[in-house]
């Protein structure tokens, strides 16, 4: 088992890879009550085009998050919703466009109950019966989400910010979708992406690592896996360009919202990681439109806006960054926010203010099993693996570097989304 040490966190990671293509990673706290195991697999809602070989595939949209309904269900009609019910652990799933997540929350028997979150996930037990009653429940799930307004209105910005893009249909599928899904679809998913290849599972907690892993490679060999069919997802090619730059929708919110989506093709960053580019991206971002950014407050004084909030993403070979901004003056925010991007700025003292909050933040986040795990998901699936000096990473960043990032920053393809309230 190897370990990696966090550098300047007196932290470790116990990792191996094991002989299935299992990769498994623990952190432990003995001065924690609890433990906190996820499972992920690298299939999300827009993998519904895919190559095996030669032959090429298409199902239903929502396929992805189907199976994670139907997973819980086990043998002779039991769940494991019931089984971790009755061992006094909280367990849940959700599915993402690029990845499915099953967790398992507790303080008591962590190695068992670990043990039987790879076994429910692991095992494919499916039926016609057990597809026809879900169906119900995932319709209605679905139109919740139609009905939402805060669902609707981020896939209709994505619509229109991608072209061909699959994040921009929802990640559920429609009810249209979902009556479409079939037994030989969630049978031909698991088959091909739930494997010990395409997973990986992170504990984190009270427990002992050694006899985890030991218990680990025990229930994993004693397990067959039929060889990985390395599946190739199409992806297909995205325009640079924005598809809708201006577009207004009715939904049932209580005041208006301002939408604005930047994308940007990762190609615009040559030689650089992604760890770095939303390093500096969020760096930019929260000095011009932080909580604390002389922006943000100057909208409040005046009472132009009563909520302001952002987030970058990458969707596959884009980086889009998105700002939701509250507010009824439309035409006077859409002016504003336009010019601040094209005014994007920072001085030398907020840049070390936000670094060392960064640093701080890094630290105190280790005091957590669910916000460990969540980092060390984020860093696997969007770096490949966990990123052991971060912290330093933190530290070596430079004013000039960053500043020289943003100076060379092209914001200039922008879909902006007006959310107006029903009359």
């Amino acid at each position: 088992m190897e370990e990696i040490k966090l550098k300047g966190l007196n932290e470790t990671i116990y990792y191996e890879k094991l002989n299935n293509g299992l990769r498994v990673y623990m952190w432990v706290k003995k001065s924690l009550n609890t433990f906190y195991g996820t499972l992920s697999v690298k299939y999300g809602s827009v993998f519904n085009t895919f190559k095996i070989g030669n032959k090429t595939y298409t199902i239903p949209k929502g396929v992805a998050h189907f199976l994670e309904h139907v997973k819980f269900n086990e043998d002779k009609g039991v769940t494991a919703h019931e089984y971790y019910n009755a061992h006094g652990c909280d367990t849940n799933a959700f599915t993402t466009f690029n990845y499915t997540n099953y967790q398992v929350l507790g303080s008591d028997n962590p190695t068992q109950n670990v043990l039987h979150l790879l076994d429910f996930v692991q095992k494919g037990y499916f039926t016609k019966s057990i597809i026809s009653n879900e169906k119900g429940i995932i319709m209605e799930e679905a139109k919740m989400g139609t009905d939402d307004p805060y669902t609707t209105s981020l896939f209709k910005h994505l619509e229109n910010i991608f072209h061909n893009y699959e994040q921009q249909y929802i990640i559920t599928g429609t009810p249209e979708d979902i009556k479409e899904i079939t037994l030989d679809d969630i049978k031909l998913v698991f088959d091909t992406y739930y494997h010990p290849e395409n997973m990986f599972l992170i504990v984190t907690g009270n427990f002992n690592p050694y006899e985890m892993l030991q218990k680990i490679k025990e229930n994993q060999e004693s397990k067959e896996f039929p060889k990985y069919a390395s599946p190739e997802r199409f992806i297909p090619k995205e325009p640079k360009k924005v598809k809708k730059a201006y577009d207004e929708v009715m939904v049932n919110v209580t005041s208006r919202k301002i939408k604005f989506g930047i994308k940007m093709p990762l190609s615009n960053f040559k030689d650089m990681d992604l760890f770095h580019i939303r390093l500096y991206l969020n760096l930019i971002l929260k000095a011009n439109f932080g909580v604390t950014s002389d922006f943000r407050d100057n909208l409040l004084e005046k009472e132009l806006i009563s909520g302001l909030s952002y987030f970058v993403e990458y969707f596959d070979d884009y980086v889009i960054i998105m700002l939701t901004v509250d507010s009824p003056y439309t035409d006077e925010i859409i002016k504003l926010v336009n010019k601040k991007f094209d005014n994007l700025e920072m001085d030398e003292k907020t840049f070390n203010r936000m670094k060392n909050a960064n640093i701080a933040s890094l630290i105190l986040d280790y005091e957590d099993v669910e916000t460990v795990n969540s980092l060390l998901q984020d860093e696997i699936l969007n770096y490949g693996d966990v990123v052991p000096n971060v912290k330093e990473l933190y530290e070596n960043t430079t004013y000039e570097e960053v500043i020289n990032f943003m100076h060379n920053l092209n914001l200039k393809e922008r879909a902006i989304l007006v959310l107006n309230p029903m009359e």
